[in-house]
């Protein structure tokens, strides 16, 4: 059917009425659709982050929300020179300009020192495996403390500082740990006997060609 025989006979109020409003819809459906799509991504708006480090989380969220951002808390570790349950670090920065509704992602103090369960790596596999256990619950390690004697690398005991800790006692997980440790039993030939003599004080007496009597200090 051509375009001109659609047309023909068709001249009425209600016919063109209609015609106009199909135009006026397909117009008006792809503005719409532009304009809800800026309001949803918030096309050229720009929003300042706040510094919320050294805030409370609760002031932090609340910073946060009066801007039309939101807080997500990613992260929590344990600084002893914050205030408990402080925010320590922030992503994106302050400063930062971002979209409403972006998420500001938190690392936040811990509300006390962190503690863990010592296990039992006395006696127990080899020094390597003790080490690594250890590493995986999140303790620290100092260099070891060898004891001349005992077989080597075998774990006699654990310290944290100078107290002795034992397997099941719950510590404080960031404090470091020292492993008492077998050094090896002592090798007796690697020692001469004649070497160990102590000769201090002794001396020599002779007799010259003089024949007088002397005396050597060694």
């Amino acid at each position: 059917m051509a375009l001109k025989d659609f047309f023909t006979g068709k001249s009425g109020t209600k016919f063109w009425a209609n015609i106009i409003l199909m135009v006026l819809v397909i117009v008006a459906i792809p503005i719409a659709a532009l304009y809800m799509l800026d309001s949803f991504t918030h096309h050229g708006e720009k929003i300042e982050v706040p510094n919320v480090v050294g805030k409370s989380l609760y002031d932090a969220e609340m910073m946060l929300k009066d801007r039309g951002l939101l807080a997500m808390v990613v992260d929590s570790i344990y600084d002893k020179r914050a205030p408990k349950g402080s925010v320590l670090e922030q992503t994106p920065k302050s400063g930062f300009e971002v979209k409403g509704g972006r998420m500001i992602y938190l690392t936040v103090n811990l509300n006390g020192e962190p503690m863990a369960q010592l296990p039992d790596v006395v006696g127990h596999g080899s020094l390597r495996e003790a080490v690594a256990l250890l590493q995986s619950l999140g303790f620290k390690l100092t260099a070891h403390k060898p004891v001349i004697g005992r077989p080597k690398d075998l774990v006699l005991g654990v310290k944290q500082g100078a107290r002795d800790v034992h397997a099941g006692e719950t510590i404080p997980r960031d404090r470091a740990l020292t492993l008492v440790i077998g050094g090896g039993e002592i090798d007796s030939t690697m020692y001469d006997e004649e070497e160990d003599l102590d000769f201090d004080g002794l001396g020599i007496e002779g007799i010259d060609e003089d024949g007088e009597d002397f005396d050597i200090e060694l």
